[in-house]
């Protein structure tokens, strides 16, 4: 949806040509549904439309029959007694602008969406006196402002948006005061038809005034005063319209006589209008400010915004006919609205409908008509779009808007009705440890036949049951058929726990060497706790992944996980100590204020030592021992014996085979 008016609206907000969801009539050959199906059942449009240059599905819509839902915001930095708000889309994200009662025109981007709270406010301009905006697209957006207080100041203002959209800063262009005939403007509402672009405002004496542009918004618009037609107008506050059937229409409302008119020229804006006076429509308009229209496939729907009571007023057209007269509908502050001074026109985002007004209090109040929850998605706006499914059984309605934003814009409606299938259990998304095996169902008397997806760690895929084992996490589907027009797609993700735990490869290690035990495959993280057991010959931490020991003879070391999931798993090492040989460091270096160390037998599984002799150079006896334990601290006649080489001699027995082994050799002592 890059770079085009989903439904731009202000208190002077226009639904015409350039904001297609009010102006479409609906069009009977766009796409295709099919007549009935089951809930569950996925639904594929058909014979959908080729030429199309954008499309917009709505699967679900709100139901614009019921009270709306809403809430205020509170107050928001950027405004000060706000004239005029206008919402628009452009490359996924909303917008608002609005013009205050002092100097002001402000833009917000929504980036979380109309929902959320606005995440960049950006002056503009300061233009004095500003009375009505209208943000206008015709492959550029261009941001037009009347401003003034009588004829000799008034003047019209564009915005000159470039490449980037709404996003990037405009270049402003002031096209002066059209000859005087301005007069103080307030409100300003913008159409496109045919080649040719108007724009309609009033003047402070409620003078109705209309522009003509040609077929350049660039160009600098001619002027004509309509004058306050059989003395309808009594201070304009909002205006907004639409197109029916190639007659063209103007809402406005007037708050000194509590009043809706409509404005019709017929099947061009270059005629003559003439005015039909709605009234209060029994007393349900009080000091309107503000005006919104759309439609959806069988009625039109105009929303009031009340100063004086403080409410919102929903008008009704049900033979889908703006010429007659509608019925209206009180909700009361649905908004938490406070002295309210404008309102926007209809937008839509993630498939709600809304509506954002102004208070004396420089709050935002969002109303809003939330779009049912049964359909998923709700909505999409992609020429093929995704099936979609219903959940609840029920008569539902689908839009498709072609061209939205273009002078082809169309809307077709067409209807589905959902039955509910027979009933059917399927197994709930569930957690599993890795490795583990876990058994799937699904449930019904009444199917035909059940399909499991993907083929993957699967013992079958067909069947009421299925046994799954996934090392890694994965939705599974299971499709159950019931007939041409139900078949129920059920998807159940299995998460796996992620837990794998390697001790290392077995190994032999000579008897009193060390070892790293732990490999590369163990799982690591914060939520994983570890543990080696036994608790033997462990020379680090046996409560991380990877530790080191010196085990005393033939072992096998445990690696035990468990996870914040409450998974377990266990991997075991194997190390072979064999006592086959004497085991002495070539070289040491005696305890010192330098480092410290004795001279001994690393081995640990000699049952009996017959002697452990060294000798200097010259042959002489420095140390002897028949302790296996037994280490020499390198001093001779307690004296630092000197750096140099030493030799040693063992004779000693193993425990476990008895053999007994006699090894002589050499060691350097240092210092």
């Amino acid at each position: 949806m890059s770079k085009r008016l989903l439904l731009l609206a202000s208190a002077l907000f226009f639904l015409l040509i350039s904001l297609g969801r009010v102006q479409a009539q609906t069009d009977p050959n766009l796409f295709k549904l099919p007549d009935t199906v089951c809930n569950g059942h996925e639904i594929v449009p058909f014979n959908i439309i080729q030429t199309a240059s954008n499309y917009f599905w709505t699967f679900c819509p709100p139901n614009l029959g019921i009270a709306p839902t809403g809430n205020n915001i509170g107050p928001v930095q950027s405004f000060n007694n706000a004239k005029g708000i206008i919402v628009a889309e452009d490359d996924s994200f909303n917008y608002t602008f609005h013009i205050n009662a002092g100097a002001d025109v402000i833009r917000m981007k929504y980036a979380d969406g109309l929902g959320g709270m606005p995440s960049m406010i950006t002056g503009m301009s300061n233009l004095a006196n500003p009375g009505g905006l209208y943000l206008a697209n015709n492959g550029r957006w261009h941001l037009f402002v009347v401003a003034g207080t009588d004829s000799s100041n008034s003047r019209l203002v564009r915005y000159d948006f470039n490449e980037n959209g709404l996003k990037s800063m405009p270049t402003e262009v002031n096209l002066g005061g059209l000859g005087g005939g301005l007069n103080g403007p307030k409100h300003l509402f913008m159409a496109k038809q045919g080649d040719n672009w108007f724009a309609f405002t009033f003047t402070k004496k409620d003078e109705l005034i209309r522009l003509s542009f040609g077929n350049d918004l660039a160009n600098t618009p001619t002027l004509e005063n309509l004058g306050n037609i059989d003395g309808h107008f009594a201070n304009v506050t909002a205006v907004t319209g639409l197109v029916e059937l190639d007659n063209w229409h103007l809402l406005i409302t007037n708050r000194n006589t509590n009043s809706v008119n409509r404005i019709s020229f017929g099947n061009s804006l270059t005629n003559t209008p003439f005015v039909v006076d709605l009234g209060n429509l029994g007393n349900r308009i009080n000091a309107p400010v503000g005006i919104a229209v759309t439609r959806d496939c069988n009625a039109y729907y105009a929303f009031v915004l009340n100063y004086g009571t403080a409410s919102l007023v929903t008008l009704k057209w049900d033979d889908v006919s703006i010429a007659n007269p509608p019925s209206a509908q009180n909700h009361g502050n649905v908004a938490g609205f406070a002295q309210p001074l404008c309102m926007t026109g209809v937008a839509r985002d993630n498939g709600a409908l809304y509506l954002l007004s102004t208070n004396a209090d420089n709050s935002v109040s969002k109303v809003i008509f939330n779009s049912c929850t049964n359909a998923t998605p709700a909505y999409s706006d992609l020429r093929l779009p995704p099936s979609f499914k219903i959940d609840e059984p029920g008569l539902y309605t689908v839009f498709l808007t072609i061209d939205e934003g273009l002078p082809t814009v169309r809307t077709d409606c067409e209807q589905v009705y959902v039955y509910a299938h027979p009933p059917l259990t399927v197994s709930r998304d569930t957690l599993i440890c890795q490795g583990d095996t876990l058994q799937l169902s699904a449930l019904s008397f009444g199917a035909d036949s059940f399909k499991w997806a993907p083929d993957y760690r699967i013992d079958t895929l067909s069947g009421q049951f299925v046994k799954v084992n996934p090392v890694l996490s994965t939705e599974y589907t299971v499709t159950t058929y019931y007939d041409y027009n139900c078949i129920v797609k059920n998807p159940i993700m299995v998460t796996v726990s992620k837990i794998v735990a390697d001790a290392g490869p077995d190994r032999t290690i000579g008897d009193g060497s060390g070892t790293i035990l732990g490999g590369p495959g163990t799982t690591l993280g914060t939520q994983y706790t570890y543990e080696w057991t036994p608790d033997i010959g462990f020379t680090g931490s046996r409560f991380n992944p990877v530790t080191t020991a010196r085990p005393p003879y033939d072992i096998t070391y445990y690696l035990n996980i468990s996870n914040t999931d409450g998974c377990k798993t266990i991997d075991s090492v194997e190390v072979t100590v064999p006592c086959d040989d004497i085991h002495l460091p070539n070289a040491f270096k005696p305890a010192s204020a330098y480092g410290t160390g004795r001279f001994g037998l690393l081995n640990q599984q000699f049952v009996k030592i017959n002697y452990f002799k060294i000798y200097d150079r010259w042959g002489k006896e420095v140390f002897t021992t028949t302790d296996s334990q037994g280490k020499w601290d390198g001093k001779v006649d307690g004296k630092d014996a000197p750096l140099g080489v030493y030799v040693w001699e063992v004779d000693a027995v193993c425990a476990n085979t008895q053999q007994r082994y006699r090894r002589s050799g050499t060691v350097t002592l240092i210092r």
